[in-house]
């Protein structure tokens, strides 16, 4: 499973990006989005960060031979990715809660954009971490 984390992983990053602009454009302008886009799109990203972090985790165990540096650089990596896969989780289940709970409460959709703002940092430190292992040390390179 590990060899397929490089295709998976672009797509939490994406999802999470485009569900965090479509929240901020259906606040500052309701009329172009759909309010079910962002939470749809969204849930598709918290799939998609379990699987990248699943196959992450299968990915760790093919490359054993590391030196300090590309060790201390995967662990960062896997922490802000943990971080970002399992506030995306609680924040999914929290958004549903509270749409259901407040559904015409404008607060609701400003406090998951501010999430969603936190959470696009998250996975662009990760992805960032995640493309100095490649290019610099070259760690899952060649896995196939």
């Amino acid at each position: 499973m590990g060899e397929i984390h490089p295709f998976v992983t672009h797509f939490p990053i994406v999802l999470i990006l485009t569900a965090t602009l479509f929240q901020l454009i259906y606040i500052f302008q309701p009329s172009l989005v759909d309010r079910h886009t962002p939470l749809g799109l969204f849930g598709l990203s918290v799939i998609s960060a379990i699987l990248s972090m699943v196959s992450g985790q299968e990915a760790v165990t093919a490359v054993q031979d590391l030196h300090s540096s590309a060790r201390s650089l995967l662990e960062q990596h896997e922490d802000a990715a943990s971080f970002t896969v399992w506030i995306s989780i609680i924040l999914f289940f929290g958004w549903i809660w509270l749409y259901l709970r407040f559904p015409d409460d404008r607060r609701v959709d400003r406090i998951v954009a501010a999430f969603l703002l936190l959470l696009s940092v998250s996975v662009a430190i990760a992805g960032y971490l995640g493309g100095l292992l490649v290019m610099r040390h070259g760690v899952g390179v060649g896995l196939l």
